[in-house]
């Protein structure tokens, strides 16, 4: 990397977001958890803080925080949710930042092309429209394995010509994409 840092753009999906803010908490039994939580602490050190990686969040994320019924935990998790300064946009989910960009015709067509392909993506796919409308985002980070990074997913998206518009990652494989991304040629 040269002085002018590039800036990769990177919507986080709600799963990210609890990962990122319970990153302390480990589970030795649950090798999923402890893969994401790893890669998501090395994504955090190597490049959130050094700027290079800048996270988009849904603000419905936020209300759902100040929902939280424990006091303490509500603290700890809007003070951290506050340090990382995530980018809010959203197109699906209320509330709305204004000037607002609602759903178009060719997208709710195309979700519903998804859902009927993806079994079970319903659940997912207002965090996808919001990451593939922004046309900012490069990435769409996620630990969901049951829909978002499921090969029909991904083969949509490449049938599509979405996979040029956004990638579907799981933590491990952004943190790779990055550093190969960024790798600097060999002094050999």
């Amino acid at each position: 990397m040269t002085n002018n840092i590039e800036v990769i753009k990177v919507f986080a999906d709600t799963s990210i977001i609890n990962r990122i803010l319970d990153i302390r908490i480990t589970r030795p039994k649950d090798c999923r958890w402890e893969e994401d939580r790893q890669y998501l602490y090395r994504l955090q050190q190597d490049y959130i803080k050094k700027g290079v990686v800048n996270l988009t969040v849904n603000p419905s994320i936020k209300l759902e925080i100040e929902k939280t019924a424990d006091p303490q935990r509500r603290k700890q998790l809007l003070a951290l949710f506050n340090k990382f300064h995530f980018i809010s946009y959203n197109k699906t989910i209320f509330p709305f930042r204004f000037p607002a960009h609602f759903v178009t015709g060719e997208e709710k067509s195309d979700l519903k092309e998804l859902c009927r392909k993806s079994r079970g993506f319903k659940k997912d796919e207002k965090i996808f429209l919001d990451a593939v409308s922004s046309r900012c985002v490069e990435v769409l980070l996620t630990t969901d394995r049951k829909h978002l990074t499921t090969k029909e997913t991904r083969n949509y998206l490449k049938d599509k010509g979405l996979d040029k518009v956004v990638k579907i990652m799981k933590p491990k494989e952004l943190y790779e994409y990055l550093q190969n991304r960024f790798l600097l040629p060999s002094s050999n």
